[in-house]
């Protein structure tokens, strides 16, 4: 990527600083887009591999993520403030913690 000056910026990756830089919203776009791409990749090993629990562990894991920041996205959407944006994070990931207990625990997946 070039500035209008013709220098070329440069972002150092290797430096933990700028990780802990990063704005939360950035990591739940991030982890909802490879959350993404594992439902696909466990929905397939699923198919393939049906009732095998760590398999379906792993798919309602990933599931039960994608859903809650889903959940932060459309609250955004409805117009949460971009100040929430580290609570709305915070929740979704308890929500969807909660959501794979309850769901692993009462429902029969299978032994």
């Amino acid at each position: 990527m070039e500035s209008r000056n013709g220098l070329i910026l440069k972002r150092d990756t290797l430096d933990g600083r700028v990780w802990r830089s990063t704005l939360p919203g950035m990591w739940a776009w991030l982890i909802q887009r490879v959350s993404a791409a594992l439902i696909l990749f466990f929905l397939a090993l699923h198919l393939f591999l049906p009732y095998r629990r760590p398999l379906q562990f792993l798919l309602l894991l990933v599931v039960a993520l994608h859903g809650s920041l889903g959940i932060r996205v459309f609250l955004i959407d409805l117009g949460a403030e971009v100040k929430t944006q580290r609570a709305l994070f915070v929740a979704s990931l308890i929500l969807a913690a909660l959501g794979l207990i309850w769901v692993w625990s009462y429902l029969p997946l299978g032994e």
